[in-house]
């Protein structure tokens, strides 16, 4: 029974022995394909940085480098719709050759009183209270030139009666007495035009000027 325990002891023992090994040799193994490699990866990274050194020394641009492109948020601010200012007083303002729309003249000084300036003489008899008369126009601010309104660009005149309230007092006023065909300018004070009431871009206390032009007269007795 002795002999046969130390038999299988010293089985026992070899059998150890020979797994010790075995691990051994693995991890042997193992440790030997990690520094492989380790030793690749050093080998590639150095043939790169030396290929990318050469070429930033020749001048080799097959390489691009890409930049990200950076967007800066921009801050926005609402319109301004005020009317450009673009006629100092003692000039014209623009006209227009394709629709036929005059220039204005802007006057020097704010009219204190209503000025007619006839531009261009017409025919016939002159206009009366009473009378409808058909014509094309032009509306700028006295103070700056700023254009509000326009007959050429609707492409129709607009007739009223004169005296009969349809428009404000300086046209009724500065009409009467023009004749058919003729051209002429109207400066009207605030006064006669529309005083303190905020219209959009005609101001309270606005001084208008106008060139009218006198399309057709119809006399008011005419049946």
């Amino acid at each position: 029974m002795g002999t046969e325990k130390r038999e299988r002891q010293k089985a026992n023992r070899q059998q150890r022995l020979i797994e010790e090994a075995k691990a051994e040799r693995s991890a042997a193994v193992k440790r030997n394909v990690l520094r492989w490699s380790l030793a690749a990866v050093l080998a590639i990274a150095a043939v790169v940085l030396i290929a990318w050194i050469g070429g930033a020394f020749t001048g080799d641009d097959e390489t691009e480098t890409t930049i990200p492109e950076i967007t800066v948020p921009v801050e926005t601010t609402p319109p301004d719709t005020t009317p450009e200012v673009t006629t100092a007083p003692g000039d014209t303002t623009p006209a227009d050759e394709a629709s036929g729309k005059p220039s204005v003249l802007v006057p020097e000084e704010t009219p204190t009183e209503l000025v007619v300036t006839v531009i261009e003489e017409g025919t016939g008899d002159p206009a009366e209270a009473g009378d409808t008369v058909e014509v094309n126009y032009v509306g700028v601010r006295s103070e700056d030139g700023v254009e509000f309104d326009n007959s050429y660009d609707r492409g129709s005149p607009f007739s009223f009666t004169i005296g009969a309230g349809q428009v404000i007092d300086g046209w009724d006023q500065g009409v009467e007495g023009a004749t058919e065909g003729s051209i002429i300018q109207l400066d009207i004070p605030a006064d006669l035009a529309y005083g303190d009431a905020d219209r959009g871009v005609i101001r309270p206390g606005d001084s208008l000027s106008f060139v009218i032009e006198v399309v057709s007269i119809t006399p008011g007795d005419a049946e």
